[in-house]
């Protein structure tokens, strides 16, 4: 009688090796995709790119976050709102172009003017800057959206309309990648909230 080719451990022991590799090759492949909780909070990766990209600092509990000048206590409370994508504070800027800057506007930040959103852009909220907790914001980190929405619309998300042409040069490479549930290469900033509106209990009509 022949011996078999390959023994019992041997093909164990390449089973476990290929399931291994697996496992190993999904793990990576998951920490490169952000992961959003069923809430439509923001991914733990996109959060601290949002951090780093607008200043903002947070306690070790992530709780507690400031933006501006925390040295000489002329700073903002930050509070961060949902991801843009799955669970949005939108917005809108007023009838002129706004700013948009890298830091909010309090003494000694030096902020720098990223962008010029233009007139009646709709925008998103990531968050929102006040001079102490549970007073009213007084600017708004905001990101582009790539589309736009006739407020005379009621109750019909099909109501939303792709950006007037010609579309400002600022928002030609913002785009929804609906496949990945996120927005890409929009235009971010700071924005007082006098040159701009929110909307808090959602898009006018969707309420």
């Amino acid at each position: 009688m022949k011996k078999p080719m390959f023994s019992t451990r041997w093909l164990l022991g390449s089973a476990v090796r290929t399931f291994a590799l697996g496992a190993f090759a999904f793990a990576m492949f998951a920490l490169s995709m952000p992961v959003h909780a069923e809430d439509g909070s923001m991914s733990a990766k996109d959060r601290a790119a949002l951090l780093a990209r607008a200043s903002i600092t947070c306690d070790a509990r992530r709780d507690d976050c400031t933006a501006g000048n925390i040295e000489t206590g002329d700073f903002y409370d930050v509070s961060i709102a949902n991801d843009c994508f799955l669970n949005a504070y939108y917005g809108r800027i007023g009838n002129k172009a706004a700013d948009a800057r890298d830091k909010v506007s309090t003494t000694g930040t030096k902020a720098k003017k990223m962008t010029e959103l233009p007139a009646n852009q709709m925008v998103c909220i990531l968050a929102s800057a006040s001079a102490g907790r549970g007073k009213s914001p007084v600017e708004h980190y905001v990101m582009a959206l790539p589309w736009d929405y006739d407020a005379a619309c009621t109750g019909n998300t099909r109501c939303r309309k792709p950006m007037p042409a010609p579309v400002p040069a600022a928002m030609r490479e913002c785009k929804a990648d609906h496949e990945a549930k996120r927005y890409t290469n929009c235009p971010q900033g700071w924005v007082s909230v006098k040159d701009m509106e929110a909307y808090p209990m959602g898009l006018p009509g969707l309420q």
